[in-house]
C-alpha cells in the first residue's frame, strides 16, 4: 500500500495555532498537547500519515525530524520541505508529504474532457439537482414528470447553475433500488431535452453502468456514482472508455442500510482512506486521474456529528489531489441541528455552503441554486480581498 499523507492543520507556526486552542477538532487536541510537550514553537504540524510503515518513525527520528505518535498515526513536524536532509532516508514519506501539502494549498485542477473545460481553479461551481424520482426526500416527486424535470433544470440554469445533476433513483435513507430499465426511462428523456436546450455539462446520478451509458448517449458528460464504482464492476471501464469525469462518493452500506447506527473510529480518516482506495481502483481500471472528483458523502451513513466533523475538516480531502464535491443541501443533519423541516433548511444549507467554499470545495451540489450561488460568490469575494485594496475608497 502506498504511503499517504494529509494535512491536519494549516501550515502555520504553532504559536499561531496555540491561539485557537479549543477550536481545534477534539481528535486534534491530543496532537497539539503532544507537540506542546516537545517545546516546539517554530515548526508546524504538517501531516498525519494514514499508511505509514512502523520503521519510518525511527528513520525520521534518526534523520533529525520531529515526530509525534498519536495512536496509530504519526504526525511529522517540519519547517521546510524544499530540500530536507532526511529525504534519502525516507523518500516515500517525503513524497507523500510534498504531495499532500501541495494539493492542500493549491487551487482545484480544471476538469478537461472531450474538448471541454470546467475551470474549477477559478471558483466553486454550482451543481443544480434535478430529481426525476417519485420519492425524493427534498421535493417529494415534484419533478417526476419529464416535462416538469426539464423545466426545472432549465430554471436552475437561468439561476446560475454551472452543471446539472440528473438522477432517477432516490438515495434517501431507506430507499429501495430501482430497476435499470426503469431508471434509464426516467432520466434519458430529461437529459436529451436538457442537452438540446442548454450548454451546461450534465451529470447522471447513477450506480449502474448501463444507465450511465444510456445517459452519456443522450447527452450527459459526467457520471456521479454514489457507490464509487462498487455497485457495478463495469462502471470504471465505461468511464475509462468514454473518457468522461466521474464523481466518487463515500457511503457506508447502501441507501437501505446506511443510517442504521453508522459507526466510525475516525470518520475523517476512514472516509479519506476509502476515497483514496476507490480513486486508486478507478485509475487502475483506466480512468484518467484528471477526470476524477471525490465526495465525502454528507448524509450517507453518517450521524449528525459525523457530518459536522467532515464539513469542518473538509479541506483535508484536497490532499488526495482531486477536486472535492460537497453535497450538503437540505440534508437531515441541518434539520437536526436547527430543529427544522426540509422546507426550512435554506439558511442552514447556506452556512454549510459557505464552509465548503472556504474549505476549497470545487463543486457545490444544491437544490436552491440562486441563493447558494450568491453565498458562494460572497464568500469568494471575501477570500480574494486584498489588504492593499482596503485603503482605497469605493467609487
Amino acid at each position: 500500500m502506498p504511503v499517504r499523507a494529509r494535512v491536519l492543520a494549516s501550515f502555520e507556526p504553532l504559536r499561531v495555532l496555540s491561539g485557537v486552542g479549543s477550536f481545534l477538532p477534539r481528535d486534534l487536541q491530543g496532537i497539539r498537547q503532544a507537540v506542546d510537550r516537545l517545546g516546539v514553537t517554530e515548526w508546524a504540524v504538517m501531516v498525519e500519515n494514514l499508511a505509514l510503515p512502523t520503521e519510518a518513525e525511527s528513520e525520521l527520528t534518526a534523520a533529525g525530524v520531529r515526530c509525534v505518535r498519536i495512536g496509530d498515526a504519526l504526525v511529522v513536524l517540519a519547517t521546510n520541505l524544499d530540500d530536507p536532509p532526511w529525504t534519502p532516508r525516507v523518500p516515500d514519506v517525503y513524497t507523500a508529504l510534498k504531495k499532500a501539502l501541495s494539493a492542500h494549498n493549491a487551487p482545484a485542477l480544471n476538469l478537461v474532457w472531450g474538448g471541454r473545460v470546467l475551470p474549477l481553479s477559478q471558483r466553486a461551481h454550482i451543481m443544480g439537482i434535478v430529481n426525476v424520482t417519485p420519492d425524493s426526500f427534498s421535493d417529494g416527486g415534484r419533478f417526476f414528470d419529464a416535462a416538469a424535470a426539464v423545466e426545472h433544470g432549465l430554471a436552475l440554469v437561468e439561476e446560475g447553475a454551472d452543471l446539472l445533476d440528473v438522477g432517477g433513483e432516490s438515495t434517501r435513507p431507506g430507499a429501495d433500488p430501482v430497476d435499470a430499465r426503469d431508471e434509464a426511462a426516467r432520466v434519458v428523456p430529461v437529459i436529451e431535452a436538457l442537452a438540446a436546450k442548454t450548454g451546461v455539462p450534465i451529470s447522471v446520478d447513477t450506480t449502474k453502468a448501463s444507465v450511465a451509458a444510456a445517459a452519456l448517449d443522450a447527452g450527459a458528460s459526467i457520471v456521479n456514482d454514489v457507490s464509487a464504482g462498487r455497485a457495478d464492476p463495469e462502471m470504471f471501464s465505461l468511464v475509462a472508455d468514454r473518457r468522461v469525469p466521474i464523481v466518487l462518493m463515500h457511503m457506508l452500506g447502501d441507501p437501505r442500510t446506511m443510517q442504521r447506527d453508522p459507526t466510525y473510529r475516525d470518520v475523517v480518516g476512514e472516509v479519506y482512506g476509502f476515497l483514496a482506495d476507490r480513486a486508486d481502483a478507478a485509475v487502475a481500471a483506466g480512468v484518467d486521474p484528471a477526470r476524477i472528483l471525490i465526495d465525502p458523502g454528507f448524509g450517507f451513513g453518517k450521524t449528525r456529528e459525523h457530518n459536522l466533523v467532515l464539513l469542518r475538516r473538509l479541506r483535508e480531502f484536497r490532499c488526495l489531489g482531486y477536486p472535492v464535491l460537497a453535497g450538503t443541501s437540505r440534508k437531515s443533519f441541518i434539520g437536526q441541528t436547527l430543529d427544522v423541516g426540509v422546507d426550512e433548511r435554506t439558511e442552514g444549507t447556506a452556512a454549510t455552503v459557505a464552509m465548503a467554499v472556504v474549505a476549497g470545495a470545487a463543486v457545490i451540489r444544491v437544490h436552491d441554486v440562486l441563493p447558494m450561488r450568491r453565498v458562494a460568490g460572497m464568500v469568494e469575494a471575501i477570500l480574494r480581498a486584498s489588504a492593499g485594496e482596503a485603503g482605497r475608497r469605493e467609487t
